[in-house]
């Protein structure tokens, strides 16, 4: 009773209470803490006791012969591809594990302390390079940076991230649908297989936190395991040799490539349209001519020079180069035929037949058209036209009583053919036939002319299609195939 008494007369006993056992908590706490830290610190210098251990030799232990490392990789981003240089930037995080038998303890005698991190200089760390590497920053930036994690067991895991820049061999064939197989080799630079041997964490990279490239897809990685013998040594030299499969998205360069020569080259076309004594025939495509020289300058720039492989986009462009050269001179022929005079020049009749009669129904070629084009720019022509020359020396030759030009289309609303007699002779007109007073004379060179400038425009929106579809169809088929086939 009096003890309850007192506990009831008492109302700070629980708050003493209670502090006494948050007091002892937090020395019990500050004293594990200490003992902790303790730990850590004998078992740091119990490793690497200097009587015992040297980060400068390879960890050897009783029967062992080599020490195994295992090589992780984990691509984390395409910081660069330059195609001109045919370099490659990437971050990539490196993951090395082996198991060093001098770095071993009993937990029990550290109170259980199980893991400890340590520097990169106080532990043998395997030296590792990539061979393809060429940055001035050194082979491997961050490599000697970083802490290794080390068990009680001996396994030491050292992992980093490095920005690498390598030699890349570009293959430009395909631009803009091009696959590159790009390679990174690493291997030890001093240790041969008889003392260090590599392992893979896995035949591909890790790629699940991959960042997406504005340009450049990352398809697929594969790792493998190789082993060299070089002249010098007589060791085997293994290495693990990294594949990475980039594929470029095109859209871009489709756009600002692609369509506007496709775009370009279809306007010589408009060349073929315009009526030949404009004189903007040849003119329009001299222009055409010189964007695609533009565009092809453009794509020399963007692309590394290569004696090996021709893309395939610049044979376009060089085609299609041809293709307005040859309708430049389709022009000067259309232009040197629709001038001749009919005086001077008389049509043999196979050139009379085969391209007034034939090809000319066959292209649909109208001769009303025709006419009623020569009357238009007859009335709104204020210098002396080709037509109009033609129509004086006419009137002339009518006043002097000289014969009338040779086989003139008579008719100014229809082609009048030349016939033939039941003998199956060639019939002329009447040589002292004239024109209708009043009338226009379209002679026949210029209805040649037309027939020509219609065929050869056919023929070069054939060949124009056909270069074009030939080209894109090779480009977006390719899948790379031929250089994954090389990689083993």
């Amino acid at each position: 009773m009096g003890y309850t008494h007192t506990r009831g007369t008492n109302p700070n006993y629980g708050l003493i209470h209670l502090s006494f056992v948050v007091l002892f908590f937090i020395l019990n706490q500050s004293c594990w803490g200490l003992s902790a830290k303790r730990a850590s610190a004998d078992l740091f210098e119990h490793l690497l006791n200097t009587s015992r251990y040297s980060s400068d030799v390879i960890p050897l232990c009783d029967n062992q012969s080599h020490v195994s490392v295992k090589l992780g990789t984990a691509v984390k981003d395409l910081v660069q591809m330059i195609e001109t240089h045919q370099v490659l930037r990437l971050n990539i995080w490196i993951r090395l594990s082996w198991t060093d038998c001098m770095l071993t303890w009993d937990p029990l005698h550290f109170q259980n302390e199980t893991e400890i991190v340590l520097p990169y200089d106080k532990i043998w760390i395997p030296d590792i390079v990539v061979f393809e590497g060429i940055s001035d920053e050194g082979n491997m930036p961050g490599l000697e940076d970083y802490r290794a994690r080390v068990t009680y067991q001996g396994q030491v895991s050292y992992s980093f991230p490095s920005i690498i820049t390598s030699v890349c061999q570009v293959t430009v064939t395909y631009f803009p649908f091009d696959h590159q197989v790009c390679h990174l080799t690493f291997g030890s630079w001093v240790y041969s297989g008889r003392y260090l041997q590599w392992k893979l964490d896995g035949d591909t990279s890790d790629i699940s936190n991959f960042q997406l490239h504005n340009e450049w897809d990352l398809v697929t990685t594969k790792a493998i395991i190789r082993v060299f013998y070089y002249p010098c040594c007589t060791d085997p030299y293994p290495d693990v040799k990294l594949h990475l499969h980039f594929r470029r998205k095109p859209i871009f360069h489709m756009v600002t490539i692609i369509f506007p020569c496709f775009v370009i080259t279809s306007l010589t076309i408009v060349g073929f349209l315009l009526p030949t004594v404009s004189g903007e025939k040849i003119a329009l495509q001299m222009t055409v001519l010189l964007s695609l020289s533009v565009f092809l300058v453009l794509l020399q720039d963007k692309l590394p020079p290569d004696a090996d492989h021709i893309p395939y986009l610049a044979i376009y462009f060089s085609v299609s180069m041809l293709l307005v050269c040859m309708a430049c001179l389709m022009s000067g022929i259309v232009t040197h035929v629709q001038y001749k005079s009919p005086v001077e020049h008389r049509m043999s009749p196979w050139i009379r037949y085969l391209f007034l009669e034939k090809l000319r129904k066959l292209l649909r070629v109208d001769v009303d058209t025709i006419l009623a084009k020569s009357e238009i720019m007859i009335k709104r022509t204020s210098h002396l036209s080709a037509h109009v020359y033609a129509v004086e020396r006419f009137l002339n030759s009518k006043t002097d009583h000289a014969p009338p030009p040779v086989s003139p289309l008579r008719d100014t609303r229809s082609y009048q053919h030349p016939s033939t007699d039941t003998s199956g002779h060639h019939v002329e007109g009447d040589k002292n036939e004239t024109a209708p007073e009043g009338s226009i004379t379209v002679n026949e060179w210029e209805v040649l002319a037309v027939v020509l400038d219609r065929f050869f425009m056919f023929i070069y929106v054939l060949l124009s299609i056909l270069n074009f579809a030939t080209i894109l169809i090779i480009m977006i088929s390719y899948d790379g195939s031929d250089q994954l086939s090389g990689v083993k």
